[in-house]
């Protein structure tokens, strides 16, 4: 189930991975090399930004997947 974003890194995505849904309606893609894992870094160097700035493509629902 997702959840909204709440404008910052949400305490349960701490070291996980996240799918997430983008403000413009459609899914924010992964990594298309077949050996990375499935969805987005929440956090760390390569991580999602979780701020809100009124762009399309900010994070507007995310899930924890692992």
């Amino acid at each position: 189930m997702m959840k909204r974003n709440p404008g910052q890194l949400p305490p349960e995505a701490i070291g996980k991975r996240v799918r997430v849904r983008l403000a413009h309606g459609g899914f924010g893609k992964s990594d298309p090399n077949p050996m990375s894992p499935p969805g987005w870094p929440a956090d760390g160097r390569f991580g999602a930004r979780w701020s809100r700035t009124g762009s399309p493509f900010d994070i507007a629902e995310y899930e924890v997947i692992s």
